[in-house]
């Protein structure tokens, strides 16, 4: 579940003494993240400092995500200190430690929590349970925000359908680097094809934009020229990574 790794169903008599120290919360889980996922309403402020692509998923389905590094488990967003370096915050990330796991047979939602989070205690930070086991105003703003987020999802879900019904999404090698210099290739990204969009019949070009579809289209393809700013960022980390740190005695 890329940045879970030990998750269990939250619960009221388990964890009734559990709380949550907001003062430790870092980006340390998601530092090995080279991607991720986001959801269609996202698009607008994430593109303003990320490239927006979709990777295609092993049931043949596709997830918008925004791209963080150039390589596996390289997240250019996460400085030394853990801290996420600037830029819009994915509602994926700002979930963390919880999530809704759903039920596919019957759709009901669990919501879980990651005790492998260094910011969980049960003698720091603020409750999530009060003496009753009823839950905190702490613990019920992060059940709206885990609900609100996966209907987004579910939204997002039915727009990726629609790009691959049309087949309007295409794998690419995207290609970017500074001139002059020989240039980086990351592979198995997908993008929408403006060429198999531009052939869309009108009437489907005019549902694209009744629905916000084709919003959401533009946003991701000017979202691509951020590419340049992703280079920058791993160029500015290997300067670092070759500065000399002087003698250790």
């Amino acid at each position: 579940m890329l940045i879970y790794d030990r998750v269990v169903p939250l619960n009221r008599n388990t964890h009734r003494h559990l709380r949550i120290n907001a003062q430790s919360h870092n980006a340390r889980f998601a530092a090995s993240l080279n991607s991720v996922p986001l959801a269609a309403i996202e698009f607008l402020p994430a593109a303003a400092e990320y490239a927006i692509v979709f990777a295609r998923l092993d049931n043949g389905d596709y997830l918008p995500a925004i791209m963080v590094g150039l390589k596996p488990q390289q997240n250019l967003y996460v400085d030394a200190e853990s801290h996420w370096r600037r830029g819009y915050v994915p509602a994926f990330l700002r979930q963390y430690p919880f999530v809704l796991a759903e039920d596919r047979e019957t759709g009901n939602l669990t919501v879980c929590v990651d005790m492998a989070y260094d910011g969980l205690s049960e003698e720091e930070g603020e409750a999530l349970f009060d003496d009753a086991g009823e839950d905190t105003p702490n613990l019920t703003r992060a059940l709206g925000f885990l609900t609100e987020f996966h209907h987004e999802l579910k939204r997002t879900a039915a727009f990726t359908e629609r790009l691959k019904a049309l087949d309007l999404l295409e794998q690419q090698v995207v290609r970017f680097g500074r001139e002059g210099e020989a240039p980086h290739e990351i592979n198995g990204v997908h993008v929408v094809s403006e060429e198999r969009l531009h052939k869309l019949d009108d009437a489907t070009l005019a549902e694209l934009v009744r629905t916000g579809a084709m919003r959401l289209i533009h946003t991701h393809l000017v979202s691509m020229r951020n590419l340049e700013r992703l280079s920058a960022l791993a160029q500015e980390a290997a300067e670092q990574a070759d500065v000399p740190h002087g003698p250790t005695n």
